[in-house]
């Protein structure tokens, strides 16, 4: 009887129990003691491919809308509601007791905040009343829309017009009223600024300035009537002349320009859509759409990546399983 010694205690007690092992016999013994290690093996690779391919679909960043960092997806708290600020009821008659008493130039801007189907009617009816206003120059309107904060369309209108003193505060007051069939607490007061400049030093600058070019373009028309009969001297005359009455148009331009500011005041007014508050569920009810169109776009990615590293993977795999089953990993 051939019996075979193998270093292992294990083996040689099955042998002397079962009597000798043939190489075939135990081959197929090897083979049934490795096959949990096998399955061991095969559930890894399984998983391992998974934790790759959820790697490769973790490379893309949260989801985020534009114009929106972590900090800001992070916070939970709704914006705060804007403050309304007072408008002062005696400002009209503020600035008609200072109106004509010197050389100072009134700006003024507010801003305020109305419900976002308004903000175009309100611009329109702070228009036309312009429009329809003796008086009111109107510089410019526009309205603009941004769609970058939080996945929320804003909308913005300005509009700035110039009109005389006893005219402003009737304006604010209409810029600052609710339409017809509007609550009046819809539209909030946020920003109130009034800029003052004096402008006696430029005004008394442009006056010298005014007065030296007349005279010398009087004393040039002088020397024009002298030098009839030299035509030399005419031309250099006539072209000084020429050089002298520019700068005094310019002066007269810049002195009306001085005097339209100080004899008005310029009024800028912004409107801005309202800020919802929202709750935390109803704020991702209302941004679901976009974060489903995120989701697709992380889906459509995650599938491109997978097809260039699957075969790799795969290749990954084949070679382990190869391994094994040479016995590159036993024991022998």
């Amino acid at each position: 009887m051939y019996l075979h010694l193998t270093p292992y205690p294990l083996d040689f007690m099955v042998q002397l129990l079962h009597g000798p092992v043939l190489p075939q016999q135990k081959r197929k013994q090897k083979m049934i003691e490795e096959r949990p290690r096998l399955k061991i093996i095969r559930l890894s690779g399984i998983a391992a491919l998974g934790v790759v391919m959820i790697g490769l679909g973790g490379c893309k960043h949260r989801h985020s809308l534009p114009g929106q960092s972590e900090a800001d997806y992070d916070s939970a708290s709704p914006p705060p509601p804007p403050m309304a600020v007072v408008v002062p009821a005696s400002m009209g008659r503020s600035f008609l007791r200072k109106a004509g008493q010197g050389s100072i130039a009134y700006d003024h801007s507010i801003s305020l905040t109305v419900p976002t189907g308004k903000v175009g009617d309100h611009l329109a009816h702070l228009r036309d009343y312009c429009l329809a206003t003796a008086g009111c120059e109107l510089a410019s309107a526009s309205e603009d829309t941004d769609d970058s904060d939080r996945g929320a369309t804003r909308r913005y209108a300005r509009l700035s017009a110039r009109l005389p003193h006893d005219k402003v505060e009737a304006f604010l007051a209409v810029a600052a009223a609710p339409l017809a069939g509007e609550v009046a607490s819809k539209v909030v007061t946020r920003q109130f600024r009034t800029n003052e400049r004096d402008l006696h030093n430029d005004i008394v600058d442009v006056d010298r300035r005014l007065a030296q070019m007349t005279a010398y373009r009087d004393r040039l028309e002088a020397l024009e009537t002298q030098s009839a009969g030299k035509t030399d001297d005419l031309i250099k005359v006539a072209k000084e002349l020429s050089e002298a009455q520019s700068a005094l148009e310019g002066a007269a331009k810049e002195k009306k320009d001085l005097s339209r500011q100080v004899d008005t005041e310029e009024v800028n007014v912004t409107y801005e859509s309202a800020v919802e508050t929202l709750g935390p569920l109803r704020r991702s009810w209302k941004e679901s759409g976009a974060l489903f169109s995120e989701t697709i776009a992380d889906v459509w990615a995650f599938l491109i990546q997978a097809v260039v590293w699957a075969p790799l993977v795969i290749l990954g795999m084949l070679v382990v399983r190869r391994a094994i089953r040479r016995g590159w990993f036993s024991r022998g």
